[in-house]
């Protein structure tokens, strides 16, 4: 078993040549949770079902679930597919030290066919003050129990802390399940430790969960409650305040060209053979008085193909947009003013050289 916060060369994912065991329509907040297990059938955490293939869950519950620190093989139930199949599943990678990395990957080798989609989490603006739910198993319990509350901002080792908000609070049991955000209508971390005395618990949040799983699909989002209050359109430009004014980081660049007709083309991109680019999306976030049907100045999202993801918009007036990527660990910006002042110029000097 190998240990890293980074994996690469991932084995190919178990491709079902007929239709396979789907999840549960209704729920679907706790139809991914997973019961991780010893061979007993002692239920000792949880864990989150990625696709047909991956499970995501902590390092200690799988410690937890051997009794060989050796062995390789976890026993899993998927308690929100069909049937409640159990299968195995092998340790791929496990986490560092350090609760913020207490992350371990499995694959499942022996089971049912599946057919589950990529499950998508997201990373938010803000996390203090949204609510959160969760289904976890405290003592063992087979049956699963629900806790609830409200989240806090990320702490200095980048976890978040979750209240207690209803009659359960989060014991011990819980560890390893995805936590579930009506705020946000979106997973947004994973359980990973406890204090049940005061009430409180922790998860890591999804742009941890993505620097560990470059292939976990998340969006940055910036719920309706977080947009800034512009208070003039003419001078506040928020996207400045919120991602600041680099373009270029050493790695990763946002690059954008203007045509004639007003459009504008934005490329976020990965540069110097630097780490591929993580999270499956790239958010573009333009400005908020952007207007075009069925779309969201604070929410356009951009597959990542490749080495970098593309989107085009057609701004009325001119602002600092900005461009979210690697799970929400990555800002740029770029000021369309400049940008249309530099186009002019170039396209002055081209005619001066005629």
């Amino acid at each position: 078993m190998k240990s890293s916060s980074k994996i690469n060369n991932m084995p190919n994912q178990i491709t079902p040549q007929t239709v396979g065991l789907g999840l549960r329509i209704g729920d679907q907040e706790t139809a991914r949770v997973v019961a991780v297990h010893r061979e007993s059938g002692e239920i000792v955490g949880a864990g989150c079902l990625i696709d047909n293939s991956y499970v995501l869950t902590c390092r200690h519950v799988v410690e937890a679930a051997r009794n060989d620190v050796r062995d390789p093989e976890v026993f899993l139930t998927l308690v929100g597919v069909e049937g409640r199949p159990t299968v195995t599943a092998e340790v791929l990678v496990v986490g560092g030290d350090g609760p913020e990395n207490d992350l371990a990957l499995l694959l499942i080798v022996d089971g049912p066919l599946l057919s589950v989609k990529p499950v998508e989490f997201a990373n938010p603006l803000r996390h203090g003050g949204k609510s959160y739910s969760v289904l976890g198993f405290p003592g063992g319990d087979q049956q699963g129990r629900n806790a609830a509350g409200f989240l806090h901002a990320t702490d200095a080792i980048g976890l978040v802390q979750m209240d207690r908000g209803g009659a359960l609070s989060v014991l011990g049991g819980f560890s390893g399940a995805p936590v579930w955000s009506s705020d946000v209508n979106a997973f947004v971390g994973l359980v990973v430790t406890e204090l049940a005395n005061d009430n409180v618990s922790w998860c890591i949040p999804s742009r941890l969960l993505c620097q560990f799983f470059p292939d976990l699909h998340v969006r940055f989002r910036i719920p309706q409650v977080d947009r800034p209050e512009i208070h003039d359109y003419e001078i506040d430009d928020p996207n400045i305040e919120l991602f600041g004014l680099i373009d270029d980081n050493g790695e990763r660049r946002l690059e954008a060209t203007i045509s004639r007709n007003g459009e504008v083309q934005a490329v976020f991109k990965r540069i110097n053979n630097s780490q591929p680019l993580r999270g499956k999306y790239v958010t573009f976030i333009t400005y908020p008085d952007f207007e075009q049907d069925n779309e969201d100045a604070y929410e356009l999202f951009a597959e990542v193909k490749g080495d970098e993801a593309k989107m085009t918009f057609y701004p009325e007036e001119d602002f600092t947009f900005a461009a979210i990527g690697d799970g929400g660990d990555t800002a740029l910006t770029i000021d369309i003013t400049a940008l249309r002042k530099k186009l002019k110029e170039v396209r002055k000097l081209k005619r001066a050289k005629r």
